[in-house]
């Protein structure tokens, strides 16, 4: 009977934890490059007590899957079209984005929607505020005209799980993570659209409900089913 009380509580965790990531979609609809939340449940055989007993653990996964691109117009409005991240200078280090609202400062820095610099390829480029608009190419290049102001750095990572989320939205690496090759193109004047649709996240919001409300039913029986013992004994 303890199997199904550690069984029944394994669910109920697991539902809340779907339930929050759900939650989460949901409130980022409209978030800019903003990616789909979701949760992995493994179960595992730990000792304890110096018996084998088996445990589940879950975990949240991020879906790096890419979102519509947006036409806006905006000269400082960039998305990425396959896979890679802009890489902004934050102060924990450099973090890493799929937002591209992007803007100058009025030093000519370029900056995140928070007004984080925007990391470059080399040394860091300087837009001319009063200068002809700059055109940005598939590369990442930033031009004013014919001069080159310099290469935005785009960044990718073998293993993108491990890439950790804060919380105002920015992934960061851990140290010992492989960088590769980006394959992503710029898109000037685009927005990536979040890679979340609202009816599947509704969908799954029902069926974890009902997951949450079977484990309870569970959990009461067994309760019910303690308290007989009890009152026999």
């Amino acid at each position: 009977m303890n199997r199904g009380l550690y069984s029944g509580v394994a669910a109920m965790n697991a539902a809340e934890r779907r339930m929050d990531a759900i939650t989460a979609n949901l409130a980022n609809l409209s978030a800019t490059g903003y990616k789909r939340m979701g949760s992995a449940t493994e179960s595992f055989d730990a000792v304890l007590q110096g018996r084998v007993q088996r445990q589940v653990a879950t975990r949240t996964t991020l879906d790096f899957s890419q979102g519509v691109l947006r036409p806006t117009g905006g000269t400082y409005d960039l998305a990425l079209a396959g896979r890679g991240f802009f890489a902004v200078e934050t102060p924990s280090g450099e973090a890493y984005t799929r937002d591209g609202q992007f803007h100058i400062d009025g030093g000519g820095v370029l900056v995140s929607f928070e007004g984080y610099p925007v990391a470059w390829d080399g040394g860091r480029g300087a837009i001319d505020p009063q200068a002809v608009e700059p055109t940005v190419d598939p590369e990442g290049q930033i031009w004013q005209g014919e001069r080159r102001v310099g290469r935005l750095k785009i960044a990718d990572f073998e293993d993108r799980s491990r890439l950790e989320l804060d919380r105002r939205g920015y992934l960061h690496a851990p140290a010992d993570a492989i960088a590769k090759p980006h394959e992503a193109e710029v898109r000037q004047g685009h927005l990536e659209r979040a890679n979340v649709s609202a009816v599947d996240e509704m969908v799954a919001l029902i069926a974890v409900q009902r997951s949450f409300e079977a484990a309870s039913r569970l959990m009461t029986a067994i309760d019910q089913s303690y308290r007989r013992l009890t009152a026999r004994g």
